[in-house]
């Protein structure tokens, strides 16, 4: 039986200056971000329980869900009955490692192929890595099982399996493996496995334009080196580029789109120290090594990773979603331009995500660690700034660039961003409003009798979307503006 329980929870957005406009990078100190909140409802019910680890889940085309749980099982869901699939091969499980990711064939109704990592071990006793294998599902029975990589050397070391699975548009696998523990040679050593991002063919072979091919040595599967232990992976619908988040160490996680036979630093460079305190190393960037697109601090230990495609959820699409182990908390990354412009929070304290998904059905389902999968479904409650005017562009810009300084009712945060909801300085200087819009502002205001001191840099508009934005916050929260910003009074301001 579903359970279902309303929570109400902050979205919590991290602001790194007092910038509307500017890019989002973390400091090279921890707790140094501003924290603005806005509150926000939604549901979370839960599908079906379990009380172990789900460390991956994907759906079938009837939104029917196959879960892979750590200590060895996998299970299949549907209508609230739970079958177990046989025929899995043993299973090394020793720290992270255990079943991990599983993948469906793109042309899963015509060869019935389930793909699925784990950690194996050849010898007893010797340790054990990361493995790629697949089977056929049939009658809830694995079949014909195939290895298709297996990661060497073997170690007792217990970290860092890496283990996501991702089919690109060509049906290559991508899959990644961590360092395995042994983060000054693997990563950045061809020879050997972990520290790495790999592409295979869909029948374990190697296609022949992978980057190390031709190298004498290489492991020819490898796509990209010099990772830590890549634990989110998803394909963007859009481009079809392969997009990781990397659990780093204190203060070195990162998102990185992968590209063909790149280095991404590790541990050469990192924006990240030991989790003891200690230097990594000094350098954050080398030439011939890949910058992250983003990195986080402090770190949230980013276990997953999905792109929102979905039109559920109101002003979510085209965001990401991140599994926050060390936070208990699904963070929604947004994006622009490949660009990260706001963070915030979902379903915190619930428990450690370990995977998200969006299904066939356009719903975002997460299984948290020894609780089981949930669903996140909108509230019916609507957002009243949405039915304020009918701005629509104006009111997608704002949240895109205004929304976490100004807040969704637009009374901003006394003190550190001024109010637009009934300003004198809004109402009454109207050229001065929107050259602040359109070149920044910087300096001293005064906002209905208050003091700021702002630093809001151009953020890139057009003259169309500057008059569209300003028509949109002339025209909410009480707001009354019987003249509309022209894109011709913008060109000439």
């Amino acid at each position: 039986m579903k359970n279902k329980f309303s929570i109400s929870i902050l979205l919590a957005i991290f602001i790194l200056n007092y910038s509307c406009g500017q890019d989002l990078k973390p400091l090279d100190q921890e707790n140094k971000n501003t924290i603005v909140t806005d509150e926000v409802d939604y549901e979370m019910e839960l599908v079906f329980e379990n009380e172990n680890i789900i460390w991956g889940i994907e759906f079938f085309d009837d939104n029917s869900i196959l879960a892979s749980v750590k200590s060895g099982s996998l299970f299949h869901y549907k209508n609230g009955i739970k079958t177990e699939i046989n025929g899995l091969p043993e299973i090394y499980f020793r720290g992270q490692g255990g079943l991990l990711d599983i993948a469906i064939h793109p042309d899963f109704k015509e060869n019935n192929l389930l793909y699925f990592s784990y950690a194996s071990e050849e010898n007893k006793g010797k340790g054990g890595n990361t493995t790629i294998a697949r089977a056929k599902l049939i009658d809830n029975s694995l079949t014909d099982l195939e290895v298709l990589y297996k990661g060497s050397p073997e170690t007792k070391k217990g970290q860092h399996f890496g283990g996501r699975l991702e089919f690109d548009n060509d049906n290559f696998l991508y899959f990644s493996i961590g360092d395995r523990g042994n983060r000054n040679v693997n990563p950045q050593d061809l020879t050997v496995d972990g520290g790495k991002i790999y592409r295979i063919k869909d029948d374990g072979t190697i296609p022949v334009d992978n980057p190390f091919y031709n190298s004498p040595n290489a492991k020819r599967a490898i796509y990209s080196y010099g990772h830590r232990n890549p634990q989110g992976m998803f394909k963007h619908p859009e481009t079809g580029e392969i997009w990781t988040n990397e659990h780093g160490p204190r203060g070195g996680d990162e998102i990185n789109i992968i590209q063909k036979g790149k280095n991404y630093g590790w541990p050469k460079i990192t924006y990240g120290i030991n989790y003891s305190g200690t230097t990594i190393t000094k350098d954050k960037s080398l030439p011939n090594m890949e910058q992250p697109l983003y990195y986080w601090l402090p770190s949230i230990a980013p276990s997953s990773f999905e792109y929102i495609s979905s039109e559920i959820y109101p002003n979510w699409k085209g965001s990401l979603l991140a599994g926050a182990l060390v936070f208990k908390y699904i963070e929604r990354i947004g994006i622009k331009n490949n660009k990260v412009i706001s963070r915030s929070k979902i379903a915190e304290d619930l428990g450690r995500p370990r995977d998200v998904k969006q299904g066939p059905d356009g719903y975002i389902y997460v299984s948290i660690e020894n609780k089981g999968v949930y669903k996140i479904i909108p509230s019916k409650k609507k957002i009243k700034v949405s039915k304020l005017n009918n701005h629509s562009i104006g009111k997608e810009l704002y949240e895109d660039f205004c929304v976490r300084c100004h807040m969704t009712d637009g009374k901003g945060v006394k003190g550190a961003y001024p109010p637009l909801a009934n300003a004198d300085y809004l109402l009454n200087k109207r050229i001065e409003s929107i050259k602040a819009v359109k070149y920044g502002l910087s300096g001293p205001i005064v906002v209905n009798g208050v003091n700021y001191n702002l630093n809001m840099e151009n953020m890139g508009l057009d003259s169309q979307e500057i008059a569209d934005v300003m028509n949109y916050i002339l025209n909410s929260w009480g707001n009354k503006s019987e003249k509309s910003v022209t894109e011709k009074e913008v060109d000439e301001v």
